[in-house]
């Protein structure tokens, strides 16, 4: 019985020794660290999950040994286990001595370095190189060099240094070679590529670059085809598919749209349902532009959309939605549209964040931006931001988004934008057939010190005139919506062979709205004439008033301008009516009145219909007005006579005296020529009537009478990138024997 419970002892005692024993051997006692030069053992440590006393576990020296190379430091690691001691060893990763990039001409260095990101003295690693190889191939995909080549090279340097060099194949430019449409056939091929951003390569297109293919420009191109079949009336149109594809010498791109167009569309039953017991759908009709039967146009919906947001605003509904339902019947090929007019959710505007404005400070962008923290929220008001944002042209881009607030009804507006360049060197000449030979120096910048104030300077010297003109114009003058201005001139006028005239002077103006539509502008001149060099065989009269003067005036203007554009309208009109008295101090005096209205309609896609009119009158003050005062009609006012060519004039002398009563209309309708739209050239035919009388002073040799003069013609205008250049023909239709015509007006002007 003892022997056998001492057996049983020894046994039991073997086990747990030998197990006491093995705990021992799987218990961490040091860690060793081997291979590290410049990353210290207790950053390697700090990546391990085993400790000094836990157990060896394989599964967590594994998560080690990815946690270390993860860290981008090493080249190789290796987690083993030697007895009770933890080894790791490690292979760093050189670090950077220099980086260079060798074959680039058309990016600079550092250029190619902002982007790459990768500097001396930091940690190499091959997911680096891989990341700046890929970059520097896709910045020069931007650039429309598909096929560019980037080969990374390694220098080893002593101490575990390393040059990296980047060797650069840029090879061609890969323009877009064809464009096909595949499905088109209501509208042709050539009339969906004016709808691209995206141009086929030509020999004239040597200063632009939309002939090299970019995938975003694709992108847009692709939005932009559904725009345009849905403003023209097929809103079941779609894409099915859209290629891109390279040639095998990789120098060319072929896209292919192909296209399912639909059917045409037109309007069916236009109706109002209104949510809003004080909103009567009745009164809201006539901001709705079209009519059943109409073709249906995606464009007219949003403008209905907006005028009715806006009308039901103006009511005090902040809180408004505006819906347009469309229920297409593919039978009749009609969309019967019913515009449902609820309260909206009730959001705020919590902040505004602005990013992407370097230069540009903040206040500038707020005050175009017409909501402010704490308003309610207007999707409407948003969209005009982001106009009035894009029509400053400070940016490349400007987008307003629209993101969560903090609560539920809270909001907050993204205004991003990308900055370009505002300052402006314009260098041109050219010829125009009522100056002579010309040159223009023009220098200006838009926004200067990132504060929107323009500031410019425009030198011309022409044969028959030189200007000279310095100013500044501070769009929110005194941080109001007042637009203040001032400038200094002097312009020296050889127009007439009878006299010269010389006019510097000083001009300050301040202009604001009244309304969104209603302007109003006031503006100060002093300025001193010199009417010299008379002739010896001028008119007596410009022989009476020659000399030195001084002229004080104050302008008036208001104008109702209810354009789509105020660079290139086509629609909408705009009437205005100025004031000019010249008397305040100055030994001229005189009352100026004019009335002008202009109005526009597209009587096609690119058809633009303009008429113009203008009627006015110029009243002494005590004095006799002066023939350089008057009106002088002719040239671009009246094309078909030279400049004073018709009115009042001495019959003896021929000169022109001018009148003090006056009116000249135009009507103009302005078209493409079939050449490709980048060219900037379009065709013109027009009528020009007009007529001035009554001159300031009469003596017996003077002939006037109020008869209109009319005349009709064709011209062709090229947006050049030196500036507008126009060439009409003019016939004169109706004149008097003494007028003095001029058939051929050739006009250059700069553009900035």
């Amino acid at each position: 019985m003892f022997k056998k419970f001492t057996f049983k002892k020894i046994v039991l005692g073997v086990f747990l020794f030998s197990a006491g024993y093995a705990t021992a051997e799987t218990t961490i006692k040091e860690i060793k660290i081997l291979g590290n030069q410049r990353v210290e053992s207790e950053t390697v440590n700090s990546y391990l999950p085993l400790k000094v006393g836990d157990a060896f576990d394989s599964a967590k020296m594994d998560q080690g040994l990815k946690d270390l190379f993860a860290t981008g430091y090493f080249t190789d690691v290796h987690v083993t286990q030697e007895g009770q001691t933890l080894v790791v060893t490690v292979d760093e990763n050189p670090i950077i001595n220099r980086v260079a990039y060798e074959g680039n001409s058309k990016l600079k260095d550092d250029v190619i370095q902002e982007e790459v990101k990768l500097r001396p003295r930091e940690v190499l690693s091959r997911t680096r190189i891989q990341e700046a190889q890929q970059r520097i191939l896709e910045i020069y995909r931007r650039m429309g060099r598909f096929g560019a080549k980037v080969d990374p090279k390694i220098i080893k340097l002593p101490e575990n240094r390393v040059d990296l060099v980047f060797e650069i194949n840029e090879g061609a430019v890969t323009y877009v070679r064809k464009i096909n449409f595949i499905g088109n056939k209501h509208f042709s091929s050539k009339k969906l590529e004016e709808q691209l951003l995206t141009k086929k390569t030509r020999w004239y297109r040597f200063f632009a670059v939309d002939d090299v293919y970019d995938p975003d420009r694709f992108v847009s191109d692709q939005q932009a085809i559904r725009k345009f079949y849905y403003d023209n009336g097929y809103p079941d149109f779609r894409i099915v598919a859209s290629i891109a594809e390279l040639s095998p010498d990789q120098k060319d791109f072929l896209l292919t749209f192909t296209v399912d167009e639909g059917q045409l569309y037109h309007f069916g039953k236009i109706d109002f349902v209104s949510h809003i017991a004080s909103v009567k759908a009745d009164a809201l009709k006539d901001k709705v532009e079209f009519s059943e039967g109409d073709v249906f146009s995606g464009k007219m919906l949003e403008k209905a959309v907006n005028a009715i947001t806006d009308a039901v605003g103006t009511q005090g509904f902040a809180f408004v939605a505006v819906e347009p339902k469309i229920e297409k019947n593919h039978e009749t090929k009609t969309a019967a549209i019913t515009f449902e007019i609820k309260e909206g959710p009730r959001v705020y505007i919590e902040k505004i964040v602005i990013v992407g404005n370097d230069r540009t400070r903040d206040d500038v962008l707020r005050r175009e931006i017409a909501l402010h923290e704490g308003d309610a929220y207007n999707a409407a008001k948003i969209k005009q931001s982001e106009r009035n944002l894009k029509d400053l042209q400070y940016f490349k881009t400007a987008t307003i988004e629209t993101v969560q607030g903090s609560a539920p009804d809270q909001a907050q507006l993204l205004v991003k934008v990308e900055e370009q360049p505002t300052g402006e060197l314009g260098l041109a000449g050219g010829y125009s057939t009522l100056d002579g030979p010309l040159a223009n120096i023009r220098v200006v910048e838009r926004n200067f010190r990132g504060t929107g104030q323009v500031v410019h300077a425009d030198f011309t010297v022409a044969k028959k005139r030189q200007d000279f003109d310095v100013g500044i114009l501070e769009p929110y003058f005194l941080d109001r919506n007042l637009a203040a201005s001032a400038d200094v001139f002097s312009i020296r006028s050889t127009r007439f062979s009878a006299y010269h005239q010389l006019t510097k002077g000083v001009n300050v103006g301040l202009g604001y709205k009244l309304s969104t539509y209603w302007l109003q502008s006031w503006t100060y001149g002093i300025r001193h004439d010199d009417v010299g060099h008379i002739s010896p065989l001028a008119s007596n009269i410009i022989r009476q008033q020659a000399g030195k003067s001084v002229i004080s005036s104050l302008a008036h203007t208001v104008a109702y301008d209810r354009r789509d554009s105020r660079v290139n309208p086509t629609s909408g009109y705009l009437v205005s009516l100025t004031n000019t008295y010249a008397g305040l101090g100055g030994n001229v005096n005189y009352l100026r009145n004019e009335l002008g209205a202009n109005w526009y309609r597209a009587l096609l896609e690119d058809v633009i219909l303009g008429i113009k009119g203008s009627v006015g009158r110029i009243d002494r003050v005590q004095k006799t007005i002066r023939v350089v005062d008057s009106v002088q009609l002719g040239a671009d006012s009246l094309r078909g006579f030279e400049y004073g060519g018709i009115g009042p004039c001495d019959t003896v002398t021929g000169d022109s005296l001018g009148g003090t009563r006056f009116w000249t209309s135009t009507a103009e309708v302005v078209f493409p020529i079939g050449l490709p739209t980048e060219f900037g050239i379009k065709g013109a035919v027009f009528t020009d009537v007009g007529a001035t009388w009554r001159p300031g002073q009469k003596n017996a040799n003077v002939v006037d009478e109020n008869a209109a003069r009319a005349s009709a013609g064709f011209g062709v205008s090229w947006t050049s990138p030196f500036g507008p250049l126009r060439i009409d023909y003019a016939f004169p239709l109706k004149k008097k024997k003494y007028d003095k015509t001029q058939r051929i007006l050739f006009g250059f002007s700069t553009r900035f």
